[in-house]
């Protein structure tokens, strides 16, 4: 299908290209912004903004516009330069924050840097790292519109594999969670229906492919999150240990990772010296916690801690509310852990051993 059929059926579910009038209110900004989100591609973005700057005579911020990445290109600003060359009436205080925001798009232009090569004065772009990450984000995210476009057919997909499967850095993981979770953000308002603008601009999802959308939108935010703070886990120290810590924790095991419950375990150095360890065992579906006898805090050896109050230690099965109690044991603040082990009924055979099956879940 050519790029004009597709844009001609599109338009047929979500309607002609909105134009504002004067007095317009936020929600019907919003879905003339979705429309363009919709229909327009990075290339159209591009265009829509060089229009806006040649119908105002700014031939210097349009050589500087010609330097920018298509990464820098953000998207909402070339909506609204689009709905400005449109005809819409748009006031005078999105203007001037569009302004603001454009300026930033032409700040960052590349610029050329002069470098002397045998007496002769040539020109070479450098790219800086926050640069060179915009445009990785911007490949990433295409990448992750492909799933979306495609997100009924993927009744078994999990996203935090997805993230796995490519080894993708942490420091993405904002950029993800920025671009969707607006996003998720409308969607969820769309599916309230309290909006007539949103009703119409959605109208061609029924109610169940709608919220199939919400769900899908909502796993990849919810997805990127957990693998974002698991990849910093489990990350290497950045300064070397003593020799005596690597030592201490040569013939340790645990597990570095689980995707059922999408939980990593922490960087196990962080047990010694520690006044209670937080365990969970994936085979079993037991939290242990682990408290320590004195000052001098908990310690390992070979694959067992040691140096813990056996009276105030204790592992109980959690039975099917597993991942309600790995998010207490996870985000609960000190009131939370005191109160914890209270919360579940069964009490087994304390796991101050760890093996291949051991998340460990936190430190205090």
């Amino acid at each position: 299908m050519s790029k004009k059929q597709e844009f001609i059926i599109n338009s047929k579910h979500l309607g002609d290209e909105p134009i504002l009038k004067e007095g317009y209110t936020s929600c019907e900004m919003t879905v003339a912004l979705n429309w363009c989100n919709y229909m327009y591609s990075v290339n159209d973005a591009r265009k829509f903004i060089e229009e806006y700057l040649k119908s105002s005579d700014r031939k210097e911020d349009l050589v500087q516009f010609n330097r920018v990445n298509d990464s820098n290109v953000t998207r909402s600003v070339a909506w609204v330069a689009r709905l400005i060359n449109n005809g819409s009436e748009v006031s005078d205080r999105s203007i001037e924050y569009f302004e603001e925001l454009l300026g930033k798009i032409l700040s960052s232009a590349e610029k050329p840097k002069k470098v002397v090569v045998d007496n002769i004065k040539e020109t070479k772009k450098v790219i800086s790292i926050q640069e060179r990450m915009a445009i990785k984000s911007g490949e990433l995210i295409a990448e992750i519109e492909e799933l979306v476009d495609h997100w009924q057919s993927k009744t078994d997909f999990s996203f935090y594999e997805w993230l796995v499967e490519r080894n993708i850095p942490a420091a993405y993981g904002a950029s993800i969670i920025n671009y969707y979770g607006p996003i998720l953000m409308e969607l969820v308002e769309a599916k309230e229906g309290e909006c007539d603008q949103l009703n119409e601009a959605y109208s061609y999802l029924k109610k169940k492919e709608l919220t199939s959308l919400v769900r899908f939108i909502a796993m990849i935010v919810d997805d990127t999150e957990k693998y974002s703070t698991n990849v910093k886990k489990t990350r290497k120290p950045s300064k070397p240990r003593k020799v005596s810590v690597e030592k201490k924790l040569k013939n340790l095991k645990y597990k570095k990772e689980d995707k059922e419950y999408k939980i990593a375990s922490i960087n196990p150095e962080k047990m010694l010296g520690s006044q209670e360890v937080w365990m969970f065992n994936t085979k079993y579906k037991t939290i242990t916690v682990i408290r320590a006898m004195n000052h001098d805090g908990i310690q390992v050896k070979g694959t067992s801690l040691i140096n813990y109050d056996v009276e105030s230690s204790q592992t109980k099965r959690t039975g099917r509310k597993a991942e309600h109690f790995i998010s207490r044991a996870l985000n609960g603040g000190k009131v939370v852990l005191r109160k914890l082990m209270d919360e579940m009924d069964k009490e087994t055979n304390l796991a101050y051993r760890l093996n291949e099956n051991t998340i460990i879940l936190r430190v205090c």
